[in-house]
């Protein structure tokens, strides 16, 4: 525990109410330094903290805020943004009370602001404005943590106003690795896709791969769907012969799952500019493979060179063709040693510790962000 931690808190601005995964992590990690949390969003959407690797009650809450542990009369040690409509705020408070501010880049907003259903002078105008925020307000900050993407090109392009970033990888916490099994059980190959529910992340490819397989195939598979999203491509999703459609879960209880059934996992991004970027900011790729799953993914950004080295699973095309992926499942279907000797190089991948959170958490602590006798930049 850090000294005075206990009369000192974090506040943690975010755009949305709505906690993800990357997020909660960092918030279990300035909790595990012993500090509370108060948690400042835009009011869009409704507060959710069930990414989180353990149960978070708040203590209080509000419209545009909640604490996790007792803030009140307590000094505010450092900030954390992360999200970019928040920052010159986390600046400016950061400035006022002089304490460190670190910002997480856990998303390549700009990037992210060209691809969309969105008319093009809107995309231009959002991808303006995000580089004119970062321009003026990176200078400012602390230190810049950051996602790691192919060829660390994140980094680089955050590095043009800040020229201390640090990559945090989206590895899972040791409790994912503690709940792979050793053997599965036998029955059913389930594949599993969890996360957001759109087009371009293959759901609706892996339903109708599903279809493409024959009776028998199918008598031996199903596909589960965890998570939401598209609402129209959710109702298809449950329409669908051979697939389940689970609500939200939590971490935990997607383990139980995983624990109860043999499982591959599905990493379909398709090949669009921003996923043909992707590096290990593909959260749900090492959740599979820290379970021992094999793996199913396509062929963008870092995943050929990663899974083809790891001998951890098979891989299509960016276009994701239902056919291709039937031929990849049918694979798996069909030969149990192919499947059995993935899910062991999974396991012993995943047991390096350097393929853990808390070794990537050790990277922010040892940051400018944890120096609270350190003035903001």
């Amino acid at each position: 525990m850090l000294p005075h931690a206990h009369t000192q808190y974090v506040l943690c601005l975010t755009g949305m109410r709505s906690v993800n995964k990357r997020m909660a992590l960092f918030v279990e990690g300035v909790r595990s330094q012993g500090l509370a949390v108060r948690i400042s969003s835009l009011p869009r959407g409704h507060w959710r903290l069930d990414k989180s690797e353990h149960p978070i009650e708040p203590d209080d809450c509000h419209v545009f805020s909640i604490d996790i542990g007792n803030v009140r009369e307590k000094q505010l040690a450092s900030v954390m943004c992360f999200h970019w409509m928040m920052l010159p705020i986390a600046v400016f408070v950061g400035l006022i009370k002089r304490v460190p501010v670190l910002y997480d880049e856990h998303d390549h907003y700009e990037l992210n602001t060209q691809e969309g259903s969105r008319s093009r002078l809107r995309q231009i105008i959002s991808g303006l404005l995000v580089r004119w925020i970062h321009r003026c307000c990176l200078p400012w900050v602390s230190v810049v943590t950051c996602i790691h993407m192919n060829e660390q090109s994140l980094k680089k392009h955050l590095q043009q106003w800040q020229s201390d970033v640090i990559e945090i990888h989206n590895y899972p916490a040791t409790v994912w690795r503690q709940s792979a099994r050793l053997k599965f059980p036998q029955g059913k190959l389930c594949f599993v896709y969890i996360g957001g529910v759109f087009a371009e992340k293959g759901p609706g490819v892996a339903a109708e791969a599903m279809s493409l397989l024959t009776e028998l195939e199918r008598e031996q598979t199903e596909l589960h769907i965890f998570g939401d999203g598209d609402r129209q491509l959710m109702q298809q999703l449950r329409q669908s012969d051979s697939v389940v459609v689970h609500d939200s879960v939590t971490p935990a209880e997607f383990r139980r799952f995983a624990s109860e059934h043999r499982c591959c996992g599905l990493s379909l991004l398709a090949s669009t500019r921003r996923y043909q970027q992707v590096g290990t900011n593909c959260t749900k790729l090492y959740e599979y493979l820290a379970l021992g799953m094999p793996v199913i993914a396509t062929r963008v950004g870092e995943f050929p060179d990663f899974i083809q080295s790891n001998e951890i699973g098979l891989l299509i095309d960016g276009e994701m063709r239902a056919e291709e992926l039937a031929d990849a499942m049918r694979l798996l279907i069909a030969n149990d040693d192919l499947f059995a000797g993935m899910s062991q190089n999974a396991i012993a991948l995943m047991s390096r510790d350097e393929m853990t959170w808390e070794h990537e958490w050790r990277k922010v602590t040892n940051s400018r962000a944890f120096e609270f006798d350190r003035r903001a930049a």
